[in-house]
């Protein structure tokens, strides 16, 4: 249902909007999606983790932290 209410409204979207725009749109709809895909798998996995598996436990894997890029 949902992907019938994005393709219709892809098909109202497309006769209004300059094709430029609407692949900015489509962009941002992806990244959108993405972000909500990883956030609920974040939310999932810290719901399967173990009773006392906290965030000081020694068998959660520790990622570095992101370095921070300067961009010109």
């Amino acid at each position: 249902m949902l992907g019938e209410a994005g393709e219709l409204l892809g098909d109202t979207v497309g006769e209004l909007v300059p094709p430029e725009a609407r692949a900015h749109l489509l962009n941002a709809q992806r990244e959108l999606l993405l972000a909500a895909t990883l956030t609920l798998e974040h939310h999932l996995s810290q719901r399967q983790r173990q009773p006392g598996e906290g965030a000081d436990s020694p068998r959660r894997r520790r990622t570095p932290r992101p370095v921070k890029v300067e961009l010109e």
